[in-house]
């Protein structure tokens, strides 16, 4: 039961909200859209939710055309940033609010309450009100309400950025083994890498209303199609090609030259010496100690690159390159050189000329 989305645009006025946006979403899985704020996630989930009217494109589920289908009977649960409980009604009544509505059985109703509240730990806090229960709890019992109806597809707009972090750290997890137990298509809004990272099964990283890339996490993350992906997705060292690095073997399939080159920091590895080619001299700029992770950034001549003033890289100049290694390292200390080796495997081309 795939939800298909074809060259969706939107605009606000002069603005373009949504820019010729397509994906797929495979029944069951969970789907982030990922990115800054503004780029278009959250007006891409109203339009699914009904809430939104693209101004072309086509939405269909399972083959069904959802254009034609109010935003209220298209049987979409939805979980936003607010929580939006109603204050003045008990955790069970806010639970039945939507049975009610969709006018189910008394009983029926008292018994998926019932499996709704335990299903969220929250059993116990039944005839308690709102403002007497926790941010985290507050969120668990808007998911419980979303999920009472069995609704088609569950949506979540932010809902853990109201949170701190071990709360939200928590949450996470519960969240993601409930939709796996469920095996309810899931989409979730938002601008957290790490949340995206750990939960999605499938990443929609968008920017300036336009899809830049997709897929699952460690192949958006290992194999970024462009600068602004392989940036927002971790942390990423940016450099010329022409530096020293090894470029990977082919071209941009219109004829083009790698321009910029990025390697993700885990990849670099500190070495003695300047023997083998390949290997970058620099000297060390600062260390970060970081548990059983140490952060060491290296200054490097940017030798003969070339000019390019818009990205602050000219001859002659230093570029910082950070390498990530596991433990502490005790033995680096700023001012000793550097050298480093760069596996010509990790190096993407995320810029072509």
């Amino acid at each position: 039961m795939a939800l298909e989305l074809r060259q969706i645009t939107k605009r606000f006025g002069r603005i373009k909200a949504l820019d010729d946006v397509s994906i797929t979403i495979e029944n069951g899985a969970l789907v982030c859209f990922l990115g800054p704020s503004g780029c278009g996630k959250t007006t891409l989930l109203r339009v699914i939710a009904g809430l939104e009217r693209p101004d072309s494109g086509d939405m269909r589920l399972a083959g069904r055309n959802l254009f034609s289908v109010p935003a209220r009977k298209r049987n979409f649960g939805v979980v936003f940033q607010s929580y939006s409980l109603f204050p003045n009604m008990t955790i069970a009544a806010n639970v039945a609010y939507g049975l009610e509505c969709r006018q189910w059985r008394k009983k029926d109703i008292v018994q998926r309450v019932e499996e709704m509240l335990e299903m969220v730990h929250l059993k116990d806090q039944a005839e308690k009100f709102p403002h007497q229960l926790s941010g985290g709890q507050q969120q668990r019992i808007a998911l419980a309400r979303a999920l009472a109806p069995k609704p088609e597809m569950l949506l979540l707009d932010e809902p853990l950025s109201a949170l701190d972090a071990k709360v939200r750290e928590e949450l996470r997890g519960e969240i993601r083994l409930l939709q796996q137990h469920l095996g309810i298509t899931t989409i979730m809004v938002t601008h957290d890498q790490e949340e995206a990272l750990t939960m999605a099964d499938i990443i929609v990283v968008m920017q300036n209303g336009r899809v830049m890339q997709s897929g699952p996490p460690m192949i958006l993350y290992q194999q970024p199609e462009n600068r602004f992906v392989a940036e927002f997705l971790g942390r990423m060292n940016v450099v010329p090609a022409g530096l020293g690095v090894p470029v990977p073997i082919g071209t941009h399939p219109t004829g083009g030259q790698p321009r910029i080159l990025g390697i993700r920091p885990e990849d670099i590895r500190l070495v003695s010496d300047q023997k083998k080619n390949g290997h970058l001299a620099g000297v060390i700029d600062q260390v970060t100690r970081l548990g059983n992770l140490t952060r060491v950034t290296v200054r490097v001549q940017a030798n003969n690159t070339g000019c390019h003033p818009d990205e602050g890289w000219c001859n002659g100049e230093t570029l910082r390159i950070v390498a990530e290694m596991q433990g502490v390292h005790e033995d680096l200390r700023v001012g000793m050189p550097g050298f480093i080796d760069i596996p010509f495997q990790s190096v993407r081309v995320l810029e072509w000329q």
